[in-house]
């Protein structure tokens, strides 16, 4: 079993619903010994959820589905004083246009007994970042 991982919405969404890199996501989580995310992104994998939804990518059935697997797959959530201020930091220093991006990274560096490799499906994230936080690991360079 690997070490905890800081998982983005962007992988916690290929776990849930198939789609291209829905196996590397997948086997990392199963690999984990934790996984990790900022306190909000639960709501951003279930608006992901719901706009599979309205697209007609997924079902509504299905939906709920995936939406109890999140539930179920023992993500800890992080937040607190210490992960904002340090996502503030990190969107300033990498000139990141959100916070939401830098709070993930947070995470990574702040989660419990880390720093842990934060993984993102998302190429604008991984294009803006490039090497500039040791932390980013590109989805597929896990399959």
């Amino acid at each position: 079993m690997a070490d905890g991982v800081c998982l983005d919405s962007s992988v916690l969404v290929k776990i849930l619903t198939p789609e291209a890199g829905s196996e590397a996501a997948a086997t990392l989580a199963a690999d984990a010994a934790g996984i990790f995310a900022p306190a909000f992104a639960w709501a951003e994998v279930g608006s992901a959820l719901r706009r599979k939804v309205r697209t007609g990518a997924i079902d509504a059935e299905r939906a709920v589905r995936c939406w109890t697997a999140l539930l179920d797959l023992q993500v800890t959530f992080v937040d607190g004083d210490a992960v904002r201020r340090r996502a503030w930091e990190l969107a300033a220093a990498l000139d990141l246009p959100t916070l939401y991006d830098a709070a993930f990274l947070a995470v990574a560096e702040l989660a419990p007994g880390g720093p842990y490799p934060m993984w993102t499906a998302d190429e604008r994230l991984v294009a803006a970042v490039g090497t500039r936080h040791p932390l980013v690991r590109r989805l597929s360079t896990a399959e």
